[in-house]
């Protein structure tokens, strides 16, 4: 009697307890939800300075960004200082001013950014928001955190104009009656094609080959660093040699070489400048300088046969946002970066203004990208699209500091300039070049 009494409260009891188990865990779920997307109040009045390490003007900026910022958070006042003589990075810090939110290519953060202990690891801010990191294109991600010991992700990847494609001038291949090149070419069929196409006619130089090969070289297709990942030296000078001896050839061919005296800035834009180059390998964003007049296309990047179907590495001249670590405001900065992050903004850009988005969640870009660009139509943009960039090398192991990464990059355009200009042995360009590298270590160590 007294058992069949009992049972009903001890189910009582148990329906209780069990109900109290599930509310304290929807609780719990409920307060993880809200710690993870937490609610930023985005009415509140705040002034957010803004700085570059580009040159980029205030009105450029309140084109791009500015405008489109204001309309979205009425209640951010931005305040752009523009980079010139007094305001670059640095020179505000020392003045006392430190801006909130920065812009600027990777190939110089060290510069206006991590030497003066501005940057600030985001990877926590972008958990706490749940933003999904993995829209992003993974070697602009895995870019980023090379740039400092911890591996940390101090910027989030803004859409670039860096993949390298090349460039053909179709008036000099009709010219001449030799078929426009394709998409696929390797390197070994570019070199037989720049040597068809350099011809003296009637006393007129026309070239079959230009290269901005300092970020061909920088952005390589095989994923060659400037230094070893786990020593203070170079890089394999072998893997080097390879990639330099790659473009050197170029300049050997008779009536192809770069004069002395001539910078690699002019040589970059020989093609379009001189408009009697066939064929030139740069960054796709290139075609903005080009005349109007001239009738030009393009193909894929030519290829390695170790690395088919991959283009440059897109690191070293790809922008990114840095919420710095002084930010009193890094929640809702963070939202203002969301913001300029959208697949909306992204897509709008990529058809405006032909820049690639950073996120991998946009579809038939070949179709999208510079399709409200006269300049544009018609082109092959499929060049721009198809190829896999390369994978970003190895992160330094922990402890090894790196260096500054622009003055690595101007001892690998020194050694191609010693090979192609100079005529210097390949093994003593090599062996210069590693000394300049180990020096480099040392001069940021002592930082």
């Amino acid at each position: 009697m007294r058992m069949k009494q009992i049972a009903p409260v001890m189910s009582a009891l148990l329906a209780v307890t069990m109900l109290a188990a599930c509310s304290s865990k929807g609780n719990e779920s409920a307060t993880k939800e809200t710690a993870v997307q937490p609610v930023v109040d985005m009415t509140k009045p705040v002034t957010l300075t803004v700085a570059s390490g580009l040159g980029m003007s205030l009105e450029d900026f309140d084109k791009s960004y500015g405008d489109d910022i204001r309309k979205k958070f009425p209640n951010v006042t931005l305040n752009y200082i523009a980079r010139g003589q007094g305001t670059t990075i640095p020179e505000l810090i020392a003045a006392g001013t430190y801006p909130d939110l920065v812009f600027g290519v990777l190939s110089d953060v060290d510069n206006y950014l991590i030497n003066l202990n501005l940057h600030m690891d985001m990877a926590p801010l972008a958990k706490k928001h749940g933003y999904d990191l993995g829209r992003f294109e993974p070697g602009l991600l895995d870019a980023i955190k090379t740039t400092t010991p911890e591996g940390s992700l101090i910027g989030l990847p803004m859409p670039y104009g860096g993949t390298q494609v090349m460039f053909y001038n179709k008036s000099i291949f009709d010219k001449f009656g030799v078929p426009y090149p394709k998409d696929g070419m390797t390197w070994d069929d570019t070199y037989d094609l720049a040597k068809k196409m350099t011809r003296n006619e009637g006393g007129e130089i026309y070239r079959g080959f230009s290269s901005f090969y300092g970020v061909v070289l920088r952005d390589n297709q095989l994923s060659v660093p400037y230094l070893d990942p786990k020593a203070d030296k170079m890089y394999n000078p072998e893997k080097w040699k390879e990639l330099f001896l790659n473009i050197s050839r170029f300049y050997e061919i008779p009536n192809n070489m770069r004069a002395e005296g001539t910078s690699q800035t002019t040589e970059a834009a020989a093609f379009g400048a001189t408009q009697k180059v066939a064929l030139t390998v740069t960054q796709f964003g290139a075609y903005s300088g080009l005349p109007d007049e001239m009738n030009w296309d393009m193909v894929t990047m030519p290829t390695f046969k170790e690395a088919p179907n991959t283009s440059g590495m897109v690191t070293g001249s790809s922008a990114y946002w840095y919420i710095t670590k002084t930010n009193q405001n890094p929640d809702m900065t963070f939202k203002v970066v969301e913001y300029l992050l959208s697949d909306e903004r992204q897509i709008a850009e990529a058809k405006s203004k032909a820049n690639m988005p950073s996120v991998r969640t946009i579809k038939d870009l070949d179709k999208i990208l510079g399709s409200e660009m006269p300049k544009l139509k018609g082109k092959n943009m499929a060049a721009v699209t198809t190829m896999k960039p390369a994978a970003v090398p190895p992160a330094r192991s922990q402890g090894l500091v790196g260096a500054n990464l622009n003055e690595l990059k101007k001892i690998v355009e020194g050694t191609i300039n010693k090979l192609i200009i100079n005529k210097i042995d390949i093994n003593t360009a090599l062996r210069e070049a590693e000394e300049a590298m180990a020096k480099q270590v040392e001069a940021k160590k002592s930082q």
